[in-house]
């Protein structure tokens, strides 16, 4: 699928920094989507700090996705677009792209022969474990992640955390208050363990039981002090998906929430700042 043209009648903005080459190791569905945002983005004329204040995102990240190093929800993307002239007909082919892009960098990299060493020259049982935060360029797997809760959840193994990030005082987090929404119909009115939500340690890791420390239920009130745009993907049991994450107290832990799990007005609307990195 070629990439979307810029529109005709824009004219460059002074204000503007041009955008460096894409990487050459970047390269498949990622680079097509990000060639393809990099024109969408290059039609609306602002900086990156001007695009900040109309988006739900930090500049760094904003930045991060032009560059190709992390890739951006839906929402965001749909968001992003419509500051365009041409967002009704540009976003479908963006949307689609994303998605592909989602799945390209899903995939496990291909291992190496036996005989060979790591291209980094350490040795192959070093067991360092990969940065997070950056969606690596030979596209290995740190994208989405999809999570049906209505079954997934009923069996999430719930483990206390040691992490001393979570063990913040209570007076260390923000006062404002966010409504857990759970879009399974069927468990709005239910506190049992398959209807519970899960709220994980790491925005950056999958959403897995091995990631969750804490659950909440429909209509739980928490309070949040920050967000994030570009952790990991969560989908809900209707469809809708994005990698925002709301970090909350819980049982007097710091602890995080996936977007797609709050009320919408409130995501919609709020006014948190966006976490330090």
């Amino acid at each position: 699928m070629g990439s979307v043209p810029a529109h005709p009648h824009h004219s460059e903005n002074p204000r503007r920094k041009p955008l460096a080459p894409l990487p050459e190791e970047l390269s498949g569905p990622v680079r097509e989507f990000v060639t393809a945002l990099r024109h969408m983005h290059g039609e609306l004329g602002l900086s990156l700090k001007e695009l900040e204040g109309r988006l739900p995102a930090s500049r760094s990240s904003l930045s991060r996705y032009l560059r190709g190093q992390s890739l951006p929800d839906e929402r965001l993307l749909v968001q992003w677009g419509k500051l365009s002239f041409t967002a009704e007909d540009r976003l479908p082919d963006l949307v689609k792209l994303l998605h592909r892009a989602n799945e390209a960098a899903d995939a496990p990299p291909e291992d190496p022969p036996p005989d060979s060493p790591p291209p980094d020259g350490t040795p192959s049982d070093a067991g360092a474990r990969p940065p997070r935060r950056r969606l690596r360029l030979a596209l290995a797997a740190a994208g989405t992640v999809a999570v049906l809760a209505g079954t997934t959840v009923a069996v999430l193994a719930l483990r206390a955390s040691d992490s001393s990030d979570t063990d913040k005082p209570r007076a260390t987090l923000g006062n404002t208050r966010i409504t857990v929404f759970n879009a399974e119909k069927s468990c709005r009115g239910e506190h049992v363990r398959s209807c519970s939500l899960g709220l994980a340690e790491d925005p950056y890791m999958a959403y897995r039981p091995a990631n969750i420390t804490g659950r909440a239920y429909h209509g739980d009130v928490l309070r949040a002090d920050c967000r994030i745009a570009n952790g990991v993907t969560v989908t809900d049991e209707a469809g809708g998906h994005s990698s925002m994450w709301f970090r909350v107290l819980r049982d007097d832990r710091r602890m995080w929430i996936p977007a797609i799990r709050i009320d919408h007005d409130q995501v919609q609307y709020t006014k948190l700042p966006n976490c330090p990195d």
